[in-house]
């Protein structure tokens, strides 16, 4: 088993001392989950769960003015008149409109209702944000001018497709870590207090061109301004743990629920590459809990529209059910982003996002690893070149000791591609135990990738006595510095290593080799201490 060399992964530290040196408030810490012995804290039988039945591309380039990138739609639905469906888009340097009665057909406008004509938007001109009140239609816009300083604009009309007029810059960059870069704006007009709130972007991911890092919060009396930041700004910000959102969060669009509080689409960003979708939830806007568990919207599979990126995502309700437009790009030759629809389902034959997360090689966006159908996960084998696929978890487990157990199906011919192993106490990409079969060159073996670096620690047999079809119920406890791994009931081998002591980590599934095709299924993670299953 072999994993490529990666850098170091920015922890927690190194976030907490980056905030005290950028002025950043301090975070507040998410209390862990109370446990106790024996207590199953993770089981996914793979079955069908709620979420995203993807219907594909509904808006792609097709207009002279439009460029390849068609991004960050926003809409409005059933209000202000005319067609049910209205939707604005940015094309990099301009914003177009479109409308619909069902969502999945469209009519363009032929031209951009906004265009640059401002210093302020002269570079790029995109991501809109639109309210309607009272006969007038409000925009928020993300505009660059030509030093590159990015910053929140407004324009009105009282027409849906314009004409717009411009209002100049709202909301700019006042603090060192919003990096001159402001956008991704997401408005919205609370009529019980009479306030105008906006969620925005702030800061940018330096080593992923730009890419949003933190996501803000402002209120003001009129949409023009002033506009007052928040004082515990950024309100939500990386999680620094090697999940779906550890290095950035942005692309916030925030709706009301129907409990009174607030629902915020996000994308967050792994590494440098992929991004992905989630979904928060806030009872006053402010206060905002990102986890690994908020992730609902993965990767299309490997070749498809979406195996790159997944954008900012905009929902409305129709017919009885939650339509998700977004953005997605794909790894074809060239920048090529076009808009999806995706619908919410109750019954999906899907990888559960809130509980996994498909990921292949360090920052590598190749799109998803994984099919789910008969109660197993499988891997596809669509890896790229030395890069593992992976289900990371996204359920933490709140103990240093536990056991983590699934039925294992190798289904390769070839030995090399047979290397089929558990996650255990996973902290970050680069640091977890494994332990599996087929593994090392060994029937079975217990490893450690610490910082990046993958050491075997123990094995035993050869990998050839591992039988394609015939499958394995692995169980691999871990106690301390004792690491022990099960086939069925049988201890086939056991070692002692300190070298991953987390109070709280992750577990996973892997198949180690990009072209390995193996099955899971009936994953359970269980406290040490109880009966097991």
């Amino acid at each position: 088993m072999s994993h490529p060399s990666r850098r170091a992964f920015l922890g927690a530290g190194a976030a907490t001392v980056a905030g005290l040196h950028l002025g950043l408030p301090t975070a507040t810490a998410t209390a862990a989950p109370t446990a106790r012995a024996g207590q199953e804290v993770l089981r996914d039988d793979f079955g069908p769960v709620a979420g995203w039945q993807r219907q594909g591309v509904v808006l792609q380039q097709s207009l002279p003015w439009e460029t390849s990138l068609l991004q960050d739609p926003c809409l409005v639905y059933n209000q202000g008149g005319g067609p049910r469906f209205k939707m604005w888009y940015g094309s990099l340097y301009y914003v177009g409109y479109a409308t619909s009665e069902d969502g999945r057909t469209w009519t363009k406008a032929a031209d951009p209702v906004l265009v640059r004509s401002l210093d302020s938007d002269r570079n790029n001109l995109n991501q809109p944000s639109v309210v309607y009140l009272d006969g007038t239609w409000h925009m928020t816009y993300f505009g660059i001018d030509g030093a590159g300083k990015g910053r929140v604009h407004y324009a009105t009309a009282s027409a849906p497709g314009g004409p717009w007029t411009k209002r100049g810059v709202v909301l700019e960059s006042t603090m060192p870590w919003e990096d001159d870069y402001v956008y991704n704006s997401s408005l919205l007009y609370d009529a019980a207090e009479r306030t105008w709130k906006i969620w925005y972007t702030a800061g940018k991911i330096a080593s992923a061109g730009g890419e949003p890092e933190y996501i803000c919060y402002a209120t003001a009396k009129n949409p023009a301004g002033p506009w007052t930041k928040h004082p515990a700004n950024p309100v939500v910000r990386p999680m620094r743990d090697g999940g779906w959102a550890s290095l950035g969060i942005g692309g916030p669009n925030v709706r009301r629920t129907a409990d009174g509080g607030y629902e915020m689409r996000v994308v967050g960003w792994q590494a440098d590459y992929p991004s992905r979708g989630g979904k928060l939830l806030s009872r006053d806007g402010v206060k905002w809990e990102l986890t690994r568990a908020a992730h609902e919207l993965d990767l299309g599979v490997a070749g498809g529209p979406e195996d790159s990126m997944v954008y900012r995502q905009f929902v409305v309700r129709h017919a009885g059910a939650d339509h998700v437009f977004y953005n997605a790009k794909n790894n074809r030759p060239g920048w090529n982003e076009t808009i999806e629809l995706a619908i919410w389902r109750d019954a999906q034959q899907i990888v559960d996002p809130a509980k996994w997360t498909m990921t292949q090689g360090w920052a590598i966006p190749s799109g998803a690893s994984f099919t789910v159908a008969g109660n197993r996960a499988t891997t596809l084998g669509n890896g790229v070149a030395g890069s593992p696929q992976t289900l990371q978890g996204n359920v933490v487990v709140p103990a240093l000791d536990y056991e983590v157990s699934a039925d294992v199906t190798p289904t390769s011919t070839a030995v090399a591609d047979r290397d089929t192993v558990l996650l255990a106490r996973c902290t970050g990409r680069d640091s977890y135990y494994y332990a599996g079969i087929a593994s090392w060159g060994n029937e079975y073996a217990i490893g450690v990738v610490a910082d990046g670096v993958n050491t075997r620690i123990a094995g035993v047999g050869s990998a050839s006595s591992i039988t394609p079809g015939t499958t394995h119920r692995l169980r691999f406890a871990l106690t301390g510095s004792a690491l022990a791994l099960y086939d069925g009931d049988r201890l086939v081998l056991s070692a002692v290593d300190p070298t991953l002591i987390p109070p709280t980590s992750y577990v996973g599934l892997q198949c180690s080799t990009p072209t390995g095709r193996s099955s899971f299924g009936a994953v359970s993670v269980r406290l040490a201490g109880g009966r097991r299953r």
